[in-house]
């Protein structure tokens, strides 16, 4: 559905135009210029896109600006699992939230040769193995020496808390299917409960490398390797932006150096080097089979139980890379390496990367600390909204949807202020008309709609730890509404008219999120769209929507939709919302701003 489309002619909209018959009549007997005004201001008033015009009077016709506040239902709805296999991005580590508590973060993944049926060439030996993932970062300053060497200064953007965890990177033995194990077909999902103890069982193969006390560091790492074939008789020095990278390599001379990887060199050896030409190298089902993937297993620290550091990164930029080396056709007749030997023969390296690909799973586990969120009261809504990332909760909302007071005639009754009367806890028979049909039944002309939410700063620890956006969608659908599709045609980055960032205090509190809903309400009011419930998320990236599945029970079988970028944040908040409990200044309200005729 296009949510864009002109609105069509409702009822306020013919009202408008009625008058035009009214002015056009008029035009006998007032003067030209006054009925050239008029005609005017009719063709504006017939236009989609009405402007305000005041209280300005014109042809005799009385305009007023005013506002209406609607206060929805809202609740929150908690998820005991959620969809997390081919996330856009991926968290690794301990996380604990000031306000939810803590959760771990692991990865269970696939990976996939960059080339299948690879040769290694004669007498191949197995270098080094290279694990290398690399942080989201940006230079922050650039220094050059006096030979010209530039040194760069790096600041990482993803990095959350910064206590020491355990990492583990074990070969995995799990099989992750592709397809569900019955006969219809569908893709395998797979959820964040999923890496349970007899899934680590399986996964956790052979052990490849164990970081005791691991935390990242956003230096520059500088590899050297021998002079190359440029001019200079310099070491060749790279340079790479801080990521979290080791390496695997065989004993050297007699096996006493402190780095002894000899038994994985060996493991990869026989895994890799000397399967050359077999099956399982010939397509990407083989491989998956034979090498099932990667497990990297996040623990705190016994000191800090619930403490650590989190890893927001993109795995796809991951990888594993064998280096080898092979026998050439040619001999060292010019003694290049100085040994005095001439007639051995040349050596030359070659690699084959193992790339994260397929299906990646990000398991997480709710710490013993992690907060149970109440109840949800779906009827009348609730004082406090829960809204956390990864597999936590999101807020629903309801407009329009309670019941008001209407007479015999099935007409509306107001108070002294021209406001509907709701009904508390209706009956069947008073279930006729809600605060919808009132609202359009006034033939207003909506200029502006837009919902504030206010933080429960009494049990929300402000500061870095809040989020900076949190993103609305139809919650029956998963659609974005139409404002976001509004701001992206009229060019407005990161969508900041309509999912404004968080406003805070002085003391770097946050106070309240804004939500700019104009267009969606003209949609719902215009009958173009249903009236939905929406859902209210953190997000980690507001351009990413894309949706997943959760289910509000471990055991359940019905799924609903949450947005990816929800389950890549880690962060939540505590949302003020609509009981009278609330104080009245911070209650849960929509704003509407419109126009309209005296009478």
């Amino acid at each position: 559905m296009n949510l864009l489309k002109p609105i069509k002619i409702s009822i306020r909209q013919k009202y408008w135009c009625k008058q035009k018959e009214v002015y056009m009549k008029l035009k006998n007997i007032l003067i030209r210029t006054t009925a050239i005004v008029a005609i005017v201001f009719v063709a504006i008033s017939c236009d989609n896109d009405f402007s305000s015009v005041g209280s300005e009077v014109i042809g005799g016709v009385n305009f007023n600006d005013n506002s209406y506040a609607a206060f929805p239902i809202a609740y929150s709805k908690t998820f005991e699992k959620v969809q997390t296999s081919n996330l856009p991005n991926n968290l690794l580590g301990v996380y604990n939230d000031p306000v939810y508590g803590s959760s771990t973060y692991s990865i269970l993944a696939q990976v996939d040769p960059e080339r299948f049926n690879p040769v290694y060439g004669k007498n191949p030996k197995l270098d080094s193995i290279v694990f290398d993932l690399p942080y989201f970062s940006r230079v922050t300053n650039s220094e050059t020496d006096d030979n010209g060497v530039i040194t760069n200064t790096y600041v990482l953007d993803s990095i959350y808390r910064n206590d020491s965890i355990k990492l583990s990177f074990y070969q995995s033995n799990f099989f992750l299917r592709d397809f569900e194990a019955s006969d219809s077909g569908e893709r395998k999902i797979y959820y964040s409960d999923e890496i349970d103890e007899n899934v680590q069982m399986s996964a956790e193969g052979v052990l490849l490398k164990e970081i005791p006390a691991f935390l990242p560091s956003s230096k520059e790492i500088t590899l050297t390797t021998p002079d190359g074939e440029d001019e200079d008789t310099n070491p060749d020095v790279q340079r790479l932006a801080p990521r979290l990278r080791f390496v695997l390599r065989p004993a050297e001379g007699d096996g006493s150096s402190m780095q002894n990887d000899q038994e994985l060199i060996d493991h990869f050896t026989a895994l890799f080097l000397d399967k050359e030409g077999d099956a399982e190298f010939s397509n990407s089902n083989n491989f998956r089979n034979f090498f099932r993937g990667i497990y990297i297993k996040a623990e705190s620290m016994l000191d800090t139980p619930n403490d650590g550091n989190l890893v927001f990164f993109g795995i796809g930029d991951a990888s594993i890379t064998l280096n080898y080396s092979f026998d050439t056709d040619k001999m060292d007749e010019d003694d290049e390496d100085d040994d005095g030997d001439t007639t051995e023969i040349i050596r030359d390296q070659g690699s084959l990367a193992l790339n994260f690909a397929n299906n990646i799973v990000n398991g997480i586990e709710k710490g013993n600390n992690f907060i149970t969120i109440p109840e949800p009261d779906i009827e009348n809504g609730d004082e406090d909204l829960f809204l956390k990332g990864g597999e936590g909760s999101y807020a629903v909302i309801d407009l329009f949807s309670r019941y008001v007071e209407v007479d015999s005639d099935g007409d509306f009754i107001v108070d002294e202020n021209g406001n509907p009367i709701f009904i508390e806890n209706p009956s069947e028979e008073e279930k006729v008309k809600t605060e919808l049909d009132f609202i359009k039944s006034r033939d207003w002309l909506i200029n502006d709609a837009s919902i504030k939410l206010y933080i429960n700063q009494n049990k929300v620890e402000g500061g870095d730890t809040e989020p900076e956006r949190i993103y609305i969608f139809n919650q029956e659908t998963g659609q974005v509404l139409a404002d976001y599709l509004s701001d992206l045609q009229q060019g407005i980055p990161g969508v900041l008219s309509h999912l404004e960032r968080i406003t805070r205090g002085s003391d770097d509190q946050g106070e309240f999120y804004k939500i700019r809903l104009t267009r969606h309400i003209i949609n719902v009011l215009n009958e173009d769209i249903n009236n939905a419930k929406l859902g209210i998320a953190v997000s980690q990236d507001v351009n990413i929507i894309a949706n997943a599945r959760g289910s509000t029970s471990a055991a359940s079988t019905d799924e609903e939709l949450i947005p990816f970028s929800s389950i890549t944040s880690h962060e939540g908040t505590i949302l003020y919302g609509n009981t009278e409990n609330v104080p009245e200044a911070k209650r849960l309200k929509l704003d509407i701003f419109y126009t309209e005729s005296k009478k």
